[in-house]
């Protein structure tokens, strides 16, 4: 593990995120003291990972298509208040 003084960080930053990427952590110092780290992404995925196990998150099976977020939403010829009225239909009063 390196560390860098805030002014070197700022002055070399190419070179530290380099380091970063090739798998290197990365402690940020102000006037000494440790204040940040930077680490590489691929050390976010265990933690994905972890929350998948506890069952907090569902990891995507196949990947999102390209015009997912511009898809239109599908619209219905019936009030909703009738859907849920049908979907409720089965419950006691």
């Amino acid at each position: 593990m390196r560390s860098a003084p805030v002014t070197e960080l700022k002055n070399r930053l190419s070179h530290y995120l380099r380091l970063v990427a090739c798998g290197e952590t990365v402690t940020v110092l102000d006037r000494g003291k440790p204040v940040a780290q930077l680490t590489p992404m691929h050390s976010v995925e265990p933690e994905l990972g972890r929350l998948a196990a506890e069952g907090l998150v569902r990891l995507p099976v196949h990947p999102a298509p390209k015009d997912f977020w511009a898809r239109r939403l599908p619209r219905s010829k019936k009030p909703v208040s009738r859907a849920l009225e049908e979907d409720r239909a089965d419950r006691v009063r």
